[in-house]
C-alpha cells in the first residue's frame, strides 16, 4: 500500500527518464535513416553519415544543399526537447532523495539548480536549429555540456555523503564527468570541423561519444533515484 505521501508526479520524475533515454535513442535512429543526406565537407552526400554528420545536422530545417529536412528535424527536435524538458524535472526533484545528510541535501539542490539550466539548454538546441539560428544554438550547446559538467561534480560529492546512495552511482557520475571533460576540451580547443574532413570526423565522433554517454548516464542515474526512492517509500512492485 501508498504511503500518504505519496506523489504520483516524483514518481514519474524518477520514473520517466529512463523511457525517455530509449525513445530519445529510437527517434534518433528513425532521423537518421530519413534524413535526405549531405555534410559539411560533402553536401551532395544521400544520406546520414554516422562519422560526418553532427546529431545537429538531423534538427536543420534544410540540409547542407538546401533540400527540404522536415520529417527528420520535426523527429530529432522533438527528442532532444524531450530530453530537456525532463532532464528539468528529473534534477527539481532529486533533492529530495538526499535529505538523510544535510551536506549531501544541500550540495544536490545547489547542482540540481544548475541541472535544471542545462535542461532549459538542451530544449533550447531543439528550438535554435543551427541553419536558422546559429549563434543561438552554440550558446545552448556550450551551456548545456559545460553546466553539466559542474552538476557532475557536485553530485559526485553529493552521493558520497549521502547514506541512502550507493556509491556505484558516484563512479558512474566520475566516469561522465571524465567523458564530458573530454568533449568541452575538444569543443575548445579541437580541429575546426567545416574545414578539413579530419577535423569534421574528429568532431563528430566526440559528440557521438559524448551524447550516448549522456543517454546512457540518464537511463542508469533514473534507475538509481528509482531504487532509492521505492527505499524511501516502501514500494513494493
Amino acid at each position: 500500500m501508498n504511503k500518504p505521501n505519496f506523489s504520483i508526479t516524483e514518481y514519474l520524475a524518477y520514473h520517466l527518464p529512463m523511457y525517455g533515454a530509449i525513445s530519445f535513442i529510437l527517434l534518433n535512429l528513425i532521423a537518421m535513416i530519413i534524413y535526405p543526406g549531405g555534410t559539411y565537407q560533402n553536401p551532395e552526400f544521400n544520406s546520414y553519415m554516422f562519422t560526418q554528420n553532427y546529431f545537429s545536422d538531423l534538427g536543420r530545417t534544410l540540409t547542407m544543399d538546401s533540400t527540404s529536412n522536415f520529417y527528420s528535424s520535426f523527429i530529432f527536435n522533438f527528442g532532444l526537447f524531450m530530453i530537456g524538458s525532463l532532464t528539468c524535472f528529473f534534477y527539481f526533484f532529486l533533492p529530495n532523495l538526499f535529505k538523510q545528510n544535510s551536506t549531501s541535501h544541500k550540495i544536490s539542490i545547489g547542482a540540481s539548480i544548475i541541472a535544471i539550466t542545462s535542461g532549459i539548454a538542451f530544449s533550447g538546441i531543439a528550438l535554435t536549429p543551427s541553419d536558422l539560428y546559429l549563434d543561438a544554438h552554440m550558446f545552448f550547446v556550450r551551456w548545456a555540456f559545460r553546466s553539466f559538467l559542474i552538476v557532475a561534480i557536485f553530485y559526485i560529492i553529493a552521493i558520497y555523503n549521502a547514506p541512502e546512495w550507493n556509491n556505484k552511482y558516484a563512479l558512474l557520475y566520475i566516469a561522465f564527468a571524465f567523458v564530458l571533460f573530454g568533449y568541452v576540451l575538444v569543443m575548445e580547443f579541437g580541429p575546426d570541423g567545416k574545414e578539413t574532413l579530419y577535423g569534421l570526423t574528429f568532431q563528430v565522433i566526440a559528440q557521438k561519444i559524448i551524447v550516448i554517454s549522456f543517454v546512457i548516464s540518464i537511463f542508469f542515474k533514473s534507475m538509481g533515484a528509482k531504487e532509492v526512492y521505492r527505499k524511501r517509500e516502501n514500494i513494493i512492485r
